[in-house]
């Protein structure tokens, strides 16, 4: 991995721990910060979205255990896709 990309990479991770601190404490400083530093770019746009899904799945298996955290992530799924009219959430599941 390149120092380009390893700086990326952090700033992802910094992103997605800013969303994060502000879902748990509300703090609005901190999703200024990732409004403001993402904003008008889609590949910064997605390296967060990618931190922020892996932080997602480390608590997620770490809190419920691999198992039950597919179940809870499956049901997330279905609930959307049945709101959203999508056929193919199964595909996603397949282990």
């Amino acid at each position: 991995m390149s120092t380009t990309e390893r700086r990326m990479a952090a700033r992802a991770n910094q992103r997605a721990a800013a969303f994060i601190r502000f879902q748990m404490l509300g703090d609005h400083e901190a999703m200024h910060y990732l409004l403001t530093d993402t904003k008008d770019d889609p590949t910064a746009h997605l390296g967060f979205v990618t931190a922020l899904a892996s932080i997602a799945g480390i608590l997620a298996t770490s809190a419920y255990g691999r198992e039950q955290a597919l179940s809870y992530l499956q049901t997330v799924a279905e609930s959307s896709a049945a709101l959203h009219d999508s056929d193919d959430i199964d595909r996603y599941f397949d282990q």
